[in-house]
Formats: structure tokens, C-alpha cells, sequence
């Protein structure tokens, strides 16, 4: 569910991102042009951070009826081999 919610926060800056940018004009003056860029620059930071959480999150470990599960399949596995 953690996953999910950062890329729907992702999504949800990239729909902002596009709809301000409709709004935004890069020729003002010095302290409007500064403003815009700080505010694309982190609405960047936002979306990237977004996605590296997702593309990075920590794999899930493997519950224990999972591993046992393995294991067993492994000694079949084994046993069958033996028995060839």
C-alpha cells in the first residue's frame, strides 16, 4: 500500500505540475522569474521523490509459511532426484 500511495502522490504533482504550468509566465520581473523557477524546481524534487521511493523501496521479506513452503518443495525436489 506504501508504494501505492507514492506514486499516486507522483501522479498527483505531475497533474499540478501540468496544470501550473499553464499559468506560468517565465518573462516578468527578476523576483517573478526567481519565484517560478524555485517552485518548478521543487515541484521536481517532489515528483522524483516520489518515484525513487517507489523504484527503491526495500523487497519484502518472505513470511515464514513462505520459506517453509520452499523448503518442503526442496526436499521433494531432492527426493526425487534420489530416487531416479
Amino acid at each position: 500500500m506504501v508504494e501505492m500511495k507514492s506514486l499516486i502522490y507522483a501522479f498527483l504533482a505531475l497533474v499540478m505540475l501540468y496544470y501550473g504550468l499553464q499559468n506560468i509566465a517565465l518573462t516578468g520581473d527578476k523576483m517573478q522569474t526567481v519565484f517560478v523557477l524555485s517552485w518548478l524546481c521543487l515541484a521536481i524534487f517532489v515528483i522524483g521523490g516520489n518515484f525513487a521511493q517507489f523504484l527503491y523501496r526495500p523487497k519484502q521479506r518472505a513470511s515464514s509459511r513462505q520459506v517453509k513452503a520452499y523448503k518442503e518443495s526442496l526436499q521433494r525436489k531432492r527426493q526425487r532426484q534420489t530416487l531416479r
